[in-house]
């Protein structure tokens, strides 16, 4: 989702995450109706599998790296739960961080948290909320090339939410040019780029 500020892009991601209801409409992910007002669905948050990372990744700061990745994985039991933490820790580069505080950590470290909880949880979806926004131009490249190669094995799809044309050209495939809370164009980046509406 490309668009400036107000255009409705996180709007959208809240809606599809359950964080907020729309008034109308319909969300589907994969075949399964997350959302429907017409026939009077709504999936609670919580079980509609969806991956959130924010904008300025939101970890829990009394909780240590290990923790804040597992924190979606409760209902897991503790054997599969640290398998999956381990997993995360060792695909997101994190190895030896896992008893440290978010405090503590570089912003880039932060972000690869975050992005190791939204994916700890095997989410169907994996919404990512200006994911860069709060980083450095040195570090912001080096994530956004980690980040390529991680949605490169993600099974699940991807919305990817910037302001920055550069950007969503680098990472996304297709995109939704969002403007005055509707959209304006949709295709593959190749045509939106070359021949906009």
């Amino acid at each position: 989702l490309l668009g400036p500020s107000g255009s409705g892009k996180s709007m959208t991601l809240r809606a599809i995450a359950g964080l907020e209801t729309p008034d109308r409409g319909r969300i589907v992910l994969h075949g399964r109706v997350l959302f429907d007002s017409a026939r009077g669905i709504d999936v609670p948050a919580r079980a509609r599998r969806i991956g959130l990372l924010f904008q300025h990744y939101a970890l829990f700061p009394h909780l240590t790296v290990a923790e804040n990745i597992a924190f979606g994985l409760r209902r897991l039991p503790e054997r599969e739960r640290a398998r999956r933490v381990e997993q995360q820790l060792a695909a997101a580069h994190l190895d030896g961080l896992a008893s440290r505080y978010p405090r503590s950590l570089s912003g880039g470290e932060q972000q690869r948290v975050a992005l190791a909880r939204a994916l700890a949880v095997e989410p169907a979806g994996l919404l990512l909320d200006e994911p860069f926004s709060a980083l450095d131009t040195h570090l912001r490249s080096a994530l956004e090339r980690q980040l390529r190669e991680t949605l490169g094995s993600y099974r699940g799809s991807t919305l990817f939410v910037s302001h920055n044309l550069e950007e969503a050209y680098r990472v996304c495939w297709e995109i939704v040019v969002l403007a005055r809370g509707g959209v304006a164009a949709r295709g593959p980046k190749e045509e939106i780029f070359h021949r906009p509406p």
